[in-house]
């Protein structure tokens, strides 16, 4: 339905306008929000679990008195806001009418401060549907305008005067007579599918490519059927990994949208509904642990499941335990290259794994050390547990790390192990200086602000870093294959 008003029209005989919140007003649903607080919480569970054998309101009024929320970050819909910023200016009578329970909705209402009233749930009176609709016939007693974005809203709609969609569907606008008057109709939301995808983060599958090391340095990659094992164990952690980003992000939504970064990620940003992505999260894990168990048995899925529990405890108390904190991140991205082993069946070389160990908490220290350089930046005094004063140690503890895993690798290339495997072992030892540069001059970029708070996020964008990868991969091949012996110079 195409735009029929005009400002005359609807200022004309003033009438008096009503606004939805979940989905009109703010992007999100608040409800859904308050839930996972709640829901998160061991100690309220059993109070959840009895406020809902006693209806729908009587959850809301829960929800509202044992979570919290701040109205001041929630993801606005701005053109929705402006068109009722220009209303007001106009004198007409805006009502904030949702399904919310009244305490959240007063709490919007006063902090936008363009509400002159608030019809909203309450003990007993969930205000959904025709149940919304009488609360504003008994508020208005005549015409009205009514503004909302679900199917439930079409009874207030075909009893509107003029109606006003956001993002409804088509079924909705279908609904409505001729005769009535459309005030707004906006269709501003960004595709489900592709916001998933988002929170997804597919750039973080990079990571995962670690399983493919012991593959790799097992000389096997020639094998098909170790090949088709090792990208299969590297789809599941990948699908696991996504799975735990997505509740990650649904707990830190307030957080986020306190972030200036993190603010635009989905659930922050009003564009993926909590309860799609709870839903999406326990598919993906169940559907990635179950792929383990048909392909790969026990072992595997056991060392899937001990990462989404290390992962888990991280996201939510460990990450704020300075150094524990770095040492579990060290033990992520090693525990990659365990999965890539039991994958395939191959022994870990003692010295990938202590190279592994000194060169990822590098990479830990790196990350910490960056994102306590943007919290000195804000004139902050700490983040994660760690101070700022601790920059002084962080720096050094990272930098040594990385030395060691360079000697690590000399050590390991001058081991008889690489004597008897590789046809030109001499030819290996030019990745040493390679993998020194890559690592000291990431940490030049760190101290000069020039990397954001993921490293690993820095080298998949870094066309110098690439580069150093693949360098390193030519040596190793090289060294393996080409033969010098008996060539004099």
């Amino acid at each position: 339905m195409s735009r029929k008003s005009t400002d005359e029209t609807l200022t004309g005989e003033l009438l008096p306008l009503y606004v939805d919140l979940d989905g009109t007003l703010v992007k999100t649903d608040v409800a859904q929000e308050l839930m996972l607080q709640v829901a998160t919480k061991p100690s309220l569970i059993p109070s959840l679990l009895r406020s809902l054998t006693q209806g729908v309101s009587q959850t809301k009024l829960l929800l509202s008195e044992k979570s919290t929320f701040d109205p001041e970050t929630l993801p606005y819909n701005t053109e929705v806001l402006d068109y009722l910023s220009t209303q007001k200016s106009l004198g007409r009578r805006i009502v904030l009418a949702s399904a919310t329970d009244r305490a959240v909705a007063h709490k919007v209402a006063n902090h936008l401060g363009i509400f002159d009233s608030v019809i909203a749930s309450s003990a007993g009176n969930n205000l959904k549907g025709l149940a919304k609709l009488k609360a504003i016939q008994a508020d208005c007693n005549g015409e009205f305008e009514y503004i909302g974005d679900s199917s439930v809203d079409i009874p207030i709609w075909q009893a509107a005067k003029v109606c006003g969609f956001v993002n409804a569907p088509d079924s909705a606008r279908k609904m409505t007579s001729d005769s009535q008057l459309v005030s707004v109709d906006i269709q501003n939301n960004t595709r489900p599918w592709q916001s998933l995808l988002k929170a997804m983060r597919p750039h973080q599958w990079a990571k995962n490519a670690l399983i493919l090391l012991p593959l790799f340095f097992s000389h096997s990659y020639d094998a098909m059927d170790l090949m088709m094992r090792a990208l299969l164990a590297v789809l599941i952690f990948s699908i696991c990994a996504s799975a735990i980003y997505i509740f990650n992000d649904l707990m830190d939504i307030e957080s986020d949208r306190a972030h200036a970064k993190k603010k635009s990620r989905p659930f922050a940003a009003g564009d993926l509904q909590p309860i799609f992505g709870v839903a999406a999260g326990i598919v993906m894990l169940m559907g990635g642990l179950g792929l383990s168990m048909l392909y790969f048995g026990w072992p595997l899925t056991a060392l899937f499941g001990f990462y989404i529990v290390i992962t888990t405890l991280y996201s939510t108390w460990l990450k704020h335990k300075p150094v524990i904190d770095v040492v579990v991140l060290t033990c992520l991205y090693t525990l990659r290259i365990f999965v890539g082993g039991v994958a395939i069946g191959a022994a870990l070389s003692p010295w990938l794994l202590n190279f592994s160990l000194f060169f990822f908490a590098s990479l830990a220290f790196m990350k910490r050390y960056t994102e306590m350089r943007r919290v000195e930046a804000a004139g902050k005094l700490k983040a994660r547990g760690y101070l700022v004063d601790d920059m002084d140690a962080i720096r050094p503890m990272g930098i040594s790390c990385g030395g060691l895993a360079v000697l690590t690798l000399t050590l390991y290339l001058n081991s008889s192990y690489v004597a008897e495997t590789y046809n030109s072992p001499q030819i290996l030892w030019l990745i040493a200086p390679v993998t020194m540069f890559w690592i000291f001059r990431a940490w030049l970029r760190a101290l000069r602000d020039e990397i954001d708070d993921d490293p690993v996020v820095f080298a998949l964008k870094d066309r110098t870093s690439r580069l150093v990868l693949l360098l390193a991969v030519a040596i190793v091949i090289t060294s393996r294959f080409l033969n010098t012996q008996g060539i004099t110079p």
